[in-house]
């Protein structure tokens, strides 16, 4: 089964690529294939997307997910502006201030270009899944996702279309072969990942 683990616009059209789809956003979908986690604020009646740590919610998200008991998908470390201001206002990397709030293990990250190993350490540790989004994260220029150190650590890496920007069809195999050249040229080597990666890649295993 094939997961676009991310997508924020049209899950409709993401399915003409994949199985299921993982959507954040506003609105409401009647089909079996669409998982939906909501804008935090929305009628928080489930799961919950936080599109970036420094959301005025964002405390409030955290503080739903504890006492509810549900999970958050959270854009985090998805870029070096993003991950700096983070840094400069609470003294932690983002993933660092997930965890110091007591959620991290109900968390999935996405974007995850700014992850040190430090973060890879602790989201292993904590069994904290990461979904990368290669042609958005290249194309408005906040870098690549440390893919293959993540699955070496035994973290599990799935992706997503994002909001189709640079990808217009979101096409998750296109996505895909993205992400194996982005990640041939980050290690410098042509088989980064094998067909094996790729495959858990695309089923979010």
């Amino acid at each position: 089964m094939k997961i676009n683990a991310f997508c924020t616009v049209d899950p409709i059209k993401a399915l003409g690529s994949c199985d299921r789809v993982i959507y954040c956003g506003e609105s409401r979908f009647d089909d079996d294939g669409i998982l939906c986690h909501r804008l935090f604020g929305s009628e928080n009646s489930g799961d919950i997307y936080i599109p970036t740590l420094l959301d005025e919610s964002f405390e409030d998200a955290c503080d739903y997910v504890l006492t509810s008991g549900k999970r958050m998908i959270v854009r985090a470390a998805y870029d070096l502006n993003e991950a700096g201001l983070i840094e400069a206002r609470y003294k932690l990397s983002p993933i660092m201030l997930l965890h110091r709030l007591g959620v991290l293990e109900r968390c999935t990250v996405v974007g995850g270009v700014c992850l040190d190993n430090d973060d890879l350490d602790l989201m292993a540790q904590e069994g904290v899944p990461l979904v990368v989004t290669p042609t958005a994260s290249a194309g408005y220029g906040y870098g690549f996702a440390p893919v293959c150190a993540a699955k070496k650590r035994g973290i599990r890496v799935g992706i997503g279309t994002f909001d189709g920007r640079y990808n217009e069809s979101s096409d998750l195999n296109a996505e895909a072969k993205f992400l194996l050249l982005a990640s041939n040229a980050e290690m410098r080597t042509e088989n980064s990942l094998s067909e094996l990666d790729i495959q858990s890649i695309l089923e979010f295993k």
